[in-house]
């Protein structure tokens, strides 16, 4: 190999090195630092909210990463089907029509640093691991009459009773309502466990050279 070859080789090597080197390991699954990196961007621009690469904001995104990497390997290796392409329309156009209400879509595009094809990537991971945790976590939930009750005497009407003073409210109008809840925070919580378990039985190393002040600083610069 000619020499001004093999150091054009060298230089692009250690570029790529630092675009997207590893961040966290999790188990023989990789996390890098571009991943954290588009997410932040994915993160603004899905809560219109100002670019944040800072340290705090690039682990706690690591963080979330984490969790869905881990929901991820057990949803390919427990062989769960995969949502149809028609929920990622639907999401796409829900939230390009919620965007649109006080933004321009395609400003808020460009202000991220998205593209609409990584919006629709994130949301393909979205509704994939949405449908995961439906059938992995909610068959087998009951929820009693009992629970159903309770929640409404103890949650429900009080909050009812304060913003509408005055008017009667019957449990029947609101069972369908309640059970839906009370099923998601069953589910939320056997997630919760699920996940506790799965990093403790997990190899999971988070890359000092990725999370200080001076990697953020080279990533504002780009």
């Amino acid at each position: 190999m000619n020499a001004w070859l093999f150091l054009l080789v060298v230089t692009a090597v250690g570029r790529a090195e630092i675009i997207d080197r590893i961040a966290v390991v999790v188990g023989n699954s990789v996390i890098t630092e571009s991943e954290i990196v588009r997410e932040i961007r994915l993160t603004a621009f899905l809560n219109q909210e100002p670019l944040d690469f800072s340290v705090g904001s690039k682990r706690k995104t690591a963080e979330r990463l984490v969790e869905q990497r881990l929901i991820q390997i057990e949803n390919e290796s427990s062989l769960y089907p995969r949502s149809p392409e028609e929920a990622v329309d639907d999401a796409l156009a829900e939230l390009k029509a919620r965007i649109s209400k006080s933004k321009s879509y395609q400003e808020e595009l460009t202000r991220t640093g998205i593209t609409e094809a990584e919006l629709r990537a994130h949301l393909r991971r979205v509704v994939d691991r949405l449908r995961f945790i439906d059938l992995r976590f909610q068959p087998g939930i009951q929820i009693t009459d009992v629970e159903i009750g309770t929640y409404f005497e103890q949650r429900l009407l009080p909050e009812l009773r304060k913003s509408r003073p005055g008017v009667l409210f019957s449990l029947s109008d609101y069972r369908g309502q309640i059970e839906q809840t009370l099923i998601a925070e069953r589910v939320d919580k056997a997630v919760d466990t699920w996940l506790r378990e799965a990093r403790d039985h997990a190899r999971i190393e988070f890359r000092a050279s990725v999370f200080t002040s001076d990697a953020v600083a080279q990533e504002k610069a780009k």
